[in-house]
């Protein structure tokens, strides 16, 4: 960045070296539709001269030279041959020449007295530095901007060719605007060598800045040629370059028009490309909008400049130095662009700004159209230029807006129904699962990819929107969502406000379910201790004063039962182990007391699963009615029961022995009903079956989490 200040600071010195270094008349000088030049101000050797005098001749002791509004000429581009062009410079040699001498004359007439002719004796001196226009200053200052920022964005990024293009420019920007700033500025004239000069500079300068330009589109986002072809693009236009500084081109529109146009033409086409080469890249996507836009920006303000001053009147003429300054747009743009600073943030503004530039170039452009073509005037022109972008441009605009602008998804009230669906339900499975189906409905993101389940944190956005961080929230783990809406754009902080309202409206309902739960669990212990202390009182009594043994058997049942709902009630999440510890023991001793051999399968050691004191409560009764089964309908001799746990279900299969029909044959009563029932109600599910060595098979399956 140093170097490139110097280089600066080298560039901006010569070009004001070269401004200053010219004679002084002390005039500031105004060509008029007339073609004579009006003088605007009169200071220094020249005061002598009224304002508003008209300028008639130039002269020395020797040669007298008639003067014309032509010779204030700003650019000499707008000639189309170069015959005209290099006639323009001679006689500005011309001039120069004069204004070399010791003395000169100048003759003039007053504006409202054109006779008689007056002439006054000036000797011209060195140009003072506060002549110089600010149009003078304003170019060297954009320009200098324009290649600082260049210069910076390649500092940060030196090996990529996109940026070492976007340096080329900035080094480009300066030399034809720096250029263009000495002979723009001009009192009068200018040695014709040096005018010459400055206008090849300033071409191979512009030459040069529109090569690079749409060689970023060569290599920027995606590389579409080798070097050798991006090589041959700048031989190419310096070639062109050649033909027309040594005038080999027929005229000025083949010599420095249609390059500077095909240079233009060339990077739109070749954003269009990118565009769609870009379709499922969002990050490169969202830079090539800023490419384009800061392109249609930088040059459609200058467009709307010259139309608006010149053909349409709305403004009075502005110096061609000023529109230097949109360049500017296409300098930050492109380097935002390549530098992908905050694209997530600029995304929105993008589109933003192209409707506001349609809009005015849609209003100007009607405007001109009826003033040119229709013959109108500038009133009726424009007054039917505004109901047309009022009555067709603006609805065209919404939709648009409505289109691709705005961020297709639901607002938050109706989402709450869903929030507060999700965060009521009991399984942390079920949680997660409908808030990632919500999540893929409102976002559309190609990856939702599961992060810490840690309930701090907020929403993020991470690798320059193309991923946002949805935070935990309701015993959720915390999920990165990439690439929204299927990869087609990034996300932008309205996303990240909206997720962040998701996840505030998710934790207001988990909240509210706590509350609801610690109630009703606060209700349910108060229940469980009146059965404990009334209920488990009786049944103990009963079974210590029954006279039969069935009615001990009873009371003893009825003391399991009770047992298995109070811990249901109790609501605590049980390890299976210790469950499988419970039924075992249960299965043993009942067993042992009816004289039936029990074989029992432990499952092998894995991961560590927990029920819910629901499920606990419902495989308990479960397995103890098949038992009773077992006993009762079945005559088993011995029974054999197997638990195992596969992919997230645990599976308990009891077989027996007993000389039982098959179960297709049976007619399920209340006992069998309630099984199901019960299974049900917490997803599980109940089969049966006929073991083809004789006897039957219970199979109870249950979703576990683990």
């Amino acid at each position: 960045m140093s170097l490139a200040l110097l280089l600066c600071l080298f560039m901006g010195a010569l070009a004001l070296g070269l401004a200053l270094h010219s004679p002084w008349l002390g005039l500031q000088l105004r060509a008029q539709e007339d073609g004579s030049i009006l003088v605007v101000q009169a200071n220094g050797p020249s005061r002598a001269i009224p304002v508003n005098a008209r300028l008639v001749f130039l002269a020395d002791d020797q040669i007298q030279l008639a003067l014309s509004g032509k010779d204030l000429l700003e650019e000499p581009d707008v000639f189309d041959w170069y015959s005209e062009m290099d006639a323009f410079f001679a006689r500005q040699g011309e001039l120069a020449g004069l204004l070399r001498s010791s003395e000169v004359t100048l003759g003039w007439r007053a504006d409202s007295n054109p006779e008689p002719l007056q002439t006054t004796r000036v000797r011209p001196v060195e140009r003072p530095l506060h002549s110089l226009p600010l149009f003078f200053w304003f170019q060297l200052a954009v320009s200098s901007v324009g290649f600082l920022i260049a210069a910076w964005v390649w500092a940060l990024r030196p090996q990529e060719w996109g940026v070492r293009l976007f340096a080329i420019t900035g080094l480009s920007f300066p030399v034809f605007a720096m250029s263009a700033a000495v002979y723009s500025s001009r009192e009068l004239a200018l040695d014709g060598s040096l005018f010459k000069a400055l206008s090849a500079l300033n071409h191979w300068g512009s030459f040069m800045f529109g090569a690079a330009l749409f060689g970023i589109f060569l290599c920027a986002p995606k590389r579409l040629v080798s070097l050798r072809v991006l090589l041959g693009v700048f031989v190419f236009y310096n070639l062109w370059w050649l033909a027309d500084t040594l005038r080999w081109a027929p005229d000025m529109d083949w010599g420095n028009r249609f390059a500077v146009m095909s240079e233009m033409l060339l990077a739109l086409v070749l954003a269009g490309v990118q565009w769609v080469r870009s379709r499922r890249e969002p990050l490169d996507r969202a830079a090539l909008r800023w490419f384009m836009l800061s392109l249609l920006l930088g040059s459609g303000l200058f467009i709307l400049l010259m139309v608006t001053t010149a053909s349409l009147g709305w403004l009075p003429p502005v110096p061609q130095g000023y529109a230097f300054g949109f360049f500017l747009f296409i300098y930050i743009g492109i380097a935002l662009g390549l530098g992908h600073y905050r694209l997530f943030d600029l995304d929105v503004w993008a589109y933003r700004l192209l409707f506001w530039l349609v809009s005015a170039l849609l209003l100007v452009g009607l405007d001109a159209l009826f003033i040119g073509a229709l013959q109108w005037s500038g009133a009726q022109a424009l007054a039917v230029s505004l109901w047309a972008c009022v009555l067709v441009y603006l609805p065209l605009r919404q939709w648009l807006w409505q289109r691709f602008g705005k961020r297709p998804k639901q607002r938050l009230d109706e989402l709450l129904p869903d929030v507060v669906r999700i965060a009521f339900q009991t399984e942390t499975q079920t949680r997660e699962r409908l808030w990632a189906d919500l999540l893929q409905r409102v976002y559309q993101p190609l990856e939702q990819v599961t992060q810490s389940p840690s309930e701090s944190g907020v929403s993020q956005l991470t690798d320059e929107g193309l991923a946002l961080l949805v935070p935990a929230c309701a015993g959720i783990s915390a999920r990165l969502l990439r690439y929204p809406a299927q990869g087609a754009r990034l996300f932008s902080p309205r996303d990240r406000n909206h997720v962040e309202a998701l996840v505030h409206l998710m934790r207001l309902a988990e909240s509210t379910r706590a509350a609801q739960e610690l109630g009703a669990q606060e209700e349910r212990q108060r229940i469980a201790r009146d059965m404990h202390d009334d209920v488990g009182a009786r049944l103990l009594m009963l079974m210590h004063h029954a006279k039969s043994p069935e009615l001990v058997d009873l009371a003893r049942a009825a003391m399991q039962d009770l047992r298995t709902a109070l811990a249901a009630l109790d609501s605590q999440p049980v390890l299976l182990a210790h469950a499988l510890a419970d039924w075992r023991a249960e299965a043993s001793a009942r067993c042992e007391a009816a004289g039936v051999a029990l074989l029992w399968h432990a499952p092998a050691p894995g991961a560590q699963v927990v029920l819910t004191a629901r499920q606990k409560a419902v495989m308990e009764r479960t397995l103890r009615e098949s038992l009773t089964n077992a006993f009762k309908h079945g005559q088993a001799r011995q029974i054999e029961i197997r638990p195992t746990v596969q992919a997230g279900v645990l599976t308990v299969q009891i077989s027996h022995d007993g000389p039982m029909t098959t179960p297709e044959s049976w007619t399920e009563g209340r006992g069998l009903l309630g099984m199901k029932h019960r299974l049900q109600e917490v997803h599980g599910a109940l089969c049966l079956t006929a073991r083809s060595s004789g006897g039957t098979q219970t199979i109870l399956q249950l979703p576990v989490e683990t």
